[in-house]
């Protein structure tokens, strides 16, 4: 059963995933304390479930901002006559 360590600060977000990724089966993750953190024993599928990066949430391609233009019209200079 590996354990799982989170950096400082990120084991709320961790707890999230993992338990997100246990889906109907909560139990699948175990908490424990390792030197005044919090840790996670997992089993090895879902460890291996983690281990791959969460896919980032797609994103509507944004249009380029059009802007009006800010060139003045050249005056016409020269003589056709």
């Amino acid at each position: 059963m590996p354990t799982i360590i989170p950096k400082p600060g990120q084991a709320p977000e961790l707890a999230v995933r993992l338990l997100k990724a246990a889906g109907d089966h909560p139990e699948r993750v175990r908490t424990s304390t390792h030197g005044g953190s919090t840790v996670f024993d997992v089993d090895d599928d879902l460890a291996a479930t983690i281990a791959e990066p969460e896919p980032e949430p797609e994103q509507p391609a944004e249009k380029p901002a059009t802007k009006p233009s800010t060139r003045k019209p050249k005056a016409n200079t020269s003589s056709d006559t």
